[in-house]
């Protein structure tokens, strides 16, 4: 089951940059890409801050039986993927909803 739930997160992915090209928003764009990684990394420490906090505490489990693999606070590795990919649709959906192109 978890290398279903990664393959569809993958194709996802590639579906936003695929989209992101096509409109010309030029999020995916080589020039683009320092800025998007900073967005990324911004969002990945808060968001895994709390998904640390919430492990710490008590407040999500994950089943042992349900993956084959946690990072050492006990989250699953998909988690940051799926982060990834949500900060990653957020900045194209916003640069697309501006209007921006670029060639």
């Amino acid at each position: 089951m978890r290398e279903t739930y990664l393959a569809v997160l993958l194709v996802s992915f590639a579906g936003v940059v695929a989209l992101d090209r096509r409109i010309g928003a030029g999020v995916t764009r080589r020039v683009a890409l320092p800025r998007l990684a900073r967005s990324v990394a911004a969002a990945l420490v808060v968001f895994l801050g709390f998904d640390l906090v919430g492990v710490v505490r008590g407040w999500f489990a994950t089943e042992a039986a349900r993956v084959t693999l946690l990072l050492p606070p006990g989250i699953p590795p998909e988690e940051p993927i799926l982060l990834t990919f949500l900060a990653v649709l957020s900045v194209a959906m916003y640069a697309a909803l501006r209007g921006e192109r670029h060639a």
